[in-house]
C-alpha cells in the first residue's frame, strides 16, 4: 500500500491548530474541583432540608395513636378526638395540646383586634380562677399576631393561663373556626381523654362557661 503524502493545505492546517495547553489543567484540576463543589452543595442542601423540616413541626401534628381515645381520625366534632398541634408560646417555649391529656381543656381562639374576644376575656379569666385549682386548663390561641401584641393583651386582662401564637394561621382551617360564620372567638371544650365534648362560636358568658365546663369536668363545675 502506498504511503499517503499529506497535501500542502493539510500541512498548513495542522500547523495552525492550537495545542490547547490548558486542556490538561482542566482535566486534572478544574474538573475535580467542580465535582467537589457539587458534592458539598448537595450535602449542604440535605442538611438545610433537615433543619427546615424540624421547623415544620410547629402547627398541626399527628395525634399519637395511644392518645386517641376514640380510635377514629381526629376531627373538630363533638365525640371525636381533638386534632393535635404544637405552637410556640410568646414568652418562650412550646405547648403541645396532647400533652395536656389527663386534664379538661378549654381551647379558645382569639385576636387582640376582635371586639367579641375582648368582651369574653374577663369571663375566661374568672372561669380560670374558679376551676384551675380543680384541674381545668385554658389554652388561648392567638391568631397571627406578634408575641408582643399577645403579651400586652395578656397583661391588659390579667391572663395567667397559657397563651400560644398561631403565626401562620394554620389551625384556622383545621379547627374550622367560627363554623358557618367563620369568625372568632371560637372555643372548644375537651375532656381529660382529649375528646371534644362541646364548642361555641362567638363570645362566652359566665353561665355558658359553667354549663360547658360541667360537660368536661362535672365534678369541678357548679
Amino acid at each position: 500500500m502506498e504511503e499517503r503524502v499529506p497535501l500542502p493545505a493539510e500541512e498548513s492546517l495542522a500547523e495552525a491548530a492550537p495545542r490547547r495547553p490548558w486542556s490538561g489543567l482542566l482535566r486534572s484540576v478544574v474538573l475535580p474541583l467542580g465535582i467537589l463543589a457539587v458534592i458539598l452543595g448537595g450535602l449542604w442542601y440535605w442538611q438545610w432540608r433537615g433543619d427546615s423540616s424540624a421547623s415544620d413541626d410547629y402547627g398541626v401534628v399527628e395525634l399519637p395513636a395511644a392518645l386517641n381515645a376514640t380510635g377514629r381520625e381526629p376531627a373538630v366534632e363533638v365525640g371525636r378526638a381533638a386534632p393535635d398541634f404544637i405552637l410556640e408560646r410568646p414568652q418562650g417555649g412550646t405547648l403541645r395540646l396532647s400533652d395536656l391529656q389527663g386534664r379538661p381543656v378549654l381551647l379558645n381562639f382569639w385576636a387582640s383586634w376582635c371586639a367579641p374576644c375582648r368582651q369574653e376575656m374577663p369571663e375566661l379569666v374568672a372561669a380560670y380562677e374558679r376551676y384551675s385549682a380543680s384541674g381545668l386548663e385554658i389554652v388561648a390561641v392567638n391568631l397571627q399576631e406578634s408575641d408582643k401584641t399577645a403579651l400586652d393583651f395578656a397583661a391588659e386582662f390579667g391572663i395567667t393561663f397559657p397563651i400560644v401564637v398561631d403565626v401562620d394561621g394554620e389551625l384556622s382551617g383545621v379547627w374550622r373556626l367560627g363554623g358557618p360564620i367563620e369568625g372568632i372567638p371560637t372555643s372548644y371544650f375537651i375532656d381529660a381523654s382529649g375528646v371534644i365534648q362541646a364548642l361555641r362560636y362567638g363570645p362566652l358568658t359566665g353561665e355558658m362557661l359553667d354549663e360547658r365546663v360541667a360537660l368536661i369536668a362535672p365534678e369541678e363545675a357548679g
